[in-house]
């Protein structure tokens, strides 16, 4: 039976961790030790850091995770070479999975295409926890193009609304950066419309946008669409 924390889950830091038993796995590095210890983080039970990308909301605390834990950090190469990470890191690479420890992770290739500042080689991941369920975890994407079965719990990013975005007041390019870079509601609905989501057991939804995302009404339409458990991060 696996417990997910989400510790933060915005640009102003990104933080999970997936436990099964006595070993975790943590994703993203964007809060400091400090922080996840208050929240009842024990990093003593992490035995991987793993890291979508390099953008500073998910790897700012890195080397103080580092240094406060026993695990190594797991990223694909061009994200390592972003963060100018050379110790204790290990490259994962899109569609080879890897074993650590009694979890496994399989990689995929994401879509953060930020023209200001492009992400070199995100991944997310879909993860099998040492009791068998299965975890996919897939934030700061433009869409989700795998497919994939058995899924027990979604951690999945829903962004905004597109008609939010067009009209809200910010500049033309920030606009467009948002769109390009994040994935809508809508983009959100289609995946599932098509997705296995017979073994799910919950959905939980990430790095909504402050002002241009409608909560409530995300979780009505995803819940009416799925019939499954909609949880907001």
């Amino acid at each position: 039976m696996i417990t997910i924390q989400i510790q933060g889950s915005s640009s102003a830091g990104n933080n999970y961790v997936i436990s099964d038993g006595d070993t975790s796995i943590m994703l993203e590095a964007g809060l400091s030790p400090n922080k996840l210890a208050k929240k009842g983080v024990k990093l003593s039970k992490v035995i991987a850091l793993l890291i979508t990308h390099e953008h500073g909301d998910h790897t700012k605390h890195v080397q103080d995770l580092l240094l406060s834990g026993s695990f190594d950090v797991w990223a694909s190469q061009g994200t390592l070479d972003a963060i100018g990470i050379e110790r204790r890191c290990h490259v994962l690479k899109d569609g080879q999975q890897q074993r650590i420890g009694d979890w496994l992770i399989l990689p995929f290739n994401t879509v953060h295409d930020d023209p200001k500042v492009p992400a070199k080689e995100p991944l997310g991941f879909f993860i099998k926890s040492p009791s068998g369920e299965r975890i996919v975890f897939a934030t700061d994407t433009n869409r989700i193009d795998a497919n994939f079965k058995g899924v027990t719990h979604w951690l999945v990013e829903c962004n905004h609304t597109v008609e939010l975005v067009k009209a809200c007041n910010r500049p033309t390019k920030v606009k467009n950066r948002i769109l390009r870079t994040h994935m809508s509601i809508d983009t959100l609905k289609y995946y599932f419309s098509k997705a296995d989501l017979s073994a799910t057991k919950h959905i939980y939804l990430l790095h909504l946008s402050g002002e241009n995302s409608e909560p409530r009404r995300y979780v009505q339409e995803l819940e009416e669409l799925t019939s499954k458990p909609v949880t907001i991060a």
